[in-house]
């Protein structure tokens, strides 16, 4: 009864002040009041939990209604399956709820016929190419999603499970690929989420196929397609997902923090898929060593040392974060240079070469 008198007497306090305000400042505080229900609404709707391919293409294809500190981002990475062959192409775009730079370019990210944010598309071809690294708008369709500046777009369209990436320069096509749900039996799609009261992230991985053009050369491989939520700092991670030619797929993530001294891993799994036998194999005790500045070399074990694996990168790109703190953001694609799993009855010697990406954060920012 106590708790219910408190309420009433609270309501009654405020009503009666807003009772003292002139027309225009009720209308202001009405439309305050209905922009944070609808910033709380937004949140309890980020923090329900999704499993059914009903929901991608709605999470997929929207803005969200980002709180403060909020962040949306769209990756898309592509690598291709072909024997020795190193190519590989990355999209990234998103926006923020507030002002943030991002490579020292300042994006106010307002919303003005869609969303202004970021975007940027880079890809390796016997060398990097940087296609576009800047500012953009954003618009939205229930299947269609651009970004552009005045001059190059980036159009990701479809429904589930079928899709399309175009990437033009003045109407002219520098990347056309058509996204499938692979003919195997490897995991296709998955969500995740995680709050912690009123900070944590949701997103939604597709994993699929490819075919196409890049660079006006044929294309084809296996793609990561994922869109992320972000309330709250951006925290350390590292994350890696490996293609093999034959198919197989390894994939580990390892988030954590770090301050000073101080370093605590929220999390670490390593996954392998080995397509020959359609089978999924869970690792823990993940190890990750990072060796070299340029073009750094990696060693990853897990299970204590019964799964091993070391890498080289080729080339990078790197992104800074900042707002309140800072944080670096860093793309290698890398290729594996050794490789053995024990007390399985795996072929490592079978895997065919393995390109793909490894992603190094540190720092925090809000």
């Amino acid at each position: 009864m106590k708790i219910k008198k408190l309420k009433d007497d609270a309501f009654n306090t405020l009503n009666k002040y807003i009772q003292t305000l002139s027309s225009i400042e009720k209308k202001q505080f009405k439309e305050k009041i209905k922009q944070i229900n609808s910033k709380y609404k937004s949140l309890i709707e980020l923090k329900k939990t999704k499993n059914s391919t009903h929901e991608i293409d709605p999470m997929f294809f929207c803005f969200e209604d980002l709180p403060p500190t909020g962040k949306e981002y769209w990756f898309m990475k592509f690598t291709s399956t072909e024997p020795e062959d190193k190519r590989q192409l990355l999209v990234m775009f998103g926006d923020s709820s507030e002002i943030i730079k991002i490579n020292k370019t300042k994006v106010k990210c307002g919303k003005q016929n869609g969303r202004n944010g970021y975007m940027t598309v880079w890809f390796y071809d016997n060398k990097k190419d940087l296609i576009l690294d800047g500012k953009s708008s954003i618009s939205m369709n229930p299947d269609n999603i651009t970004a552009s500046d005045e001059q190059y777009k980036i159009n990701y369209k479809g429904k589930f499970p079928d899709y399309f990436l175009n990437i033009s320069k003045n109407n002219k096509e520098l990347v056309n690929l058509k996204i499938t749900k692979p003919k195997d039996n490897s995991d296709h799609f998955g969500f995740s989420n995680y709050f912690k009261s009123f900070a944590g992230y949701t997103l939604i991985d597709l994993y699929f196929d490819f075919t196409g053009m890049l660079n006006k050369k044929k294309f084809s491989g296996k793609c990561y397609v994922q869109k992320v939520v972000v309330v709250g700092p951006f925290v350390p991670w590292y994350w890696g997902r490996i293609v093999f030619s034959n198919g197989s797929i390894i994939t580990y993530y390892e988030p954590r923090i770090e301050l000073s001294v101080f370093n605590h891993k929220l999390s670490s799994v390593l996954t392998f898929y080995d397509n020959e036998k359609d089978k999924k194999y869970i690792f823990k005790d993940l190890t990750i060593k990072k060796f070299g500045k340029n073009n750094p070399r990696w060693i990853i074990t897990a299970n204590k040392g019964k799964f091993f694996t070391s890498l080289k990168s080729y080339s990078s790109h790197k992104f800074v974060f900042e707002k309140i703190g800072s944080f670096t953001y860093i793309e290698y694609l890398s290729e594996v240079t050794d490789i053995f799993i024990e007390d399985l009855d795996i072929d490592a010697s079978g895997l065919g070469s393995g390109f793909g990406l490894i992603e190094d954060a540190n720092g925090y920012v809000l």
